[in-house]
């Protein structure tokens, strides 16, 4: 009993002791998980991204900058490929992702300005404010859709069209807009869907170059990267049908499905 009353007397035993090694420890266990905390990539909104553009170019440029430049070369490559995957004077097109109206402001200089219907949607005001001057078609719809909806009903679209949509977008979120398109759809109608294939060299190099990205915490909107075998199982999925996985692309692996 005295030799543990001595001992207890001691530094080495004193609660003054632990309290500072406890207090030693404490700061050293918090600096090392400081050092694993992960700092995440910040992903810019589109609203925010042409935010940036507006407040750095005039208004024209930045438009044609959101959605990727070439404004007019780009929506006229698209009216045509449209054409070639089936659209027709007479149809209803449904632009999911019209953003500042680069495919719609060509389509108003063609033919089809007149002899179709038209829905554009978008998550961005300051781009449908855009596509509205420049199309000029009153009887055209252009719409402020925040969620993942198609505002139509049933069976009511010719044809429904992402052009750098899926890009965009989470998985989940790709598919959900997908089951909407088929559900717009008339049986027979078509989808037309631009993606970055994972497996396609060019796009590739965009994954380096995202990579490089996150590694310098750069503030970017997010790309997303697919394949053909997502796209088959979803056709799977929600009773359509590929009619062309490898459509002539734009710069994007472009796929046309159709629904049964």
């Amino acid at each position: 009993m005295r030799l543990k009353s001595l001992l207890q007397k001691l530094p080495l035993f004193s609660d003054k002791g632990d309290s500072v090694e406890r207090t030693i420890k404490e700061k050293q266990r918090a600096q090392r998980k400081k050092e694993k905390i992960v700092i995440p990539n910040l992903r810019l909104s589109y609203a925010e991204a042409t935010s940036q553009l507006l407040g750095k170019y005039d208004r024209a440029t930045a438009m044609s900058l959101a959605v990727g430049g070439d404004y007019e070369f780009m929506g006229d490559a698209l009216r045509v490929r449209l054409e070639r995957f089936g659209l027709k004077e007479g149809d209803y097109l449904i632009d999911v992702g019209c953003g500042s109206g680069r495919l719609a402001y060509a389509l108003s200089l063609s033919k089809y300005r007149d002899t179709i219907r038209y829905l554009g949607i978008d998550i961005v005001p300051a781009m449908l404010e855009f596509a509205v001057e420049k199309c000029q078609c009153p009887s055209w719809r252009f719409e402020l859709v925040t969620d993942l909806r198609i505002p139509e009903a049933d069976e009511c679209a010719d044809m429904v069209c992402f052009f750098s949509v899926f890009t965009h977008l989470m998985q989940e979120e790709s598919f959900i807009y997908l089951r909407e398109a088929q559900r717009v759809l008339k049986p027979g109608g078509k989808i037309v869907i631009s993606y970055f294939d994972m497996a396609d060299p060019k796009h590739w190099e965009i994954f380096e170059s995202n990579v490089s990205s996150v590694r310098g915490r750069q503030s970017k909107p997010m790309d997303i990267f697919l394949s053909e075998d997502f796209l088959n199982v979803w056709a799977q999925k929600l009773n359509l049908e590929i009619l062309n996985g490898r459509a002539p692309d734009c710069g994007q692996r472009t796929c046309i499905l159709q629904k049964l």
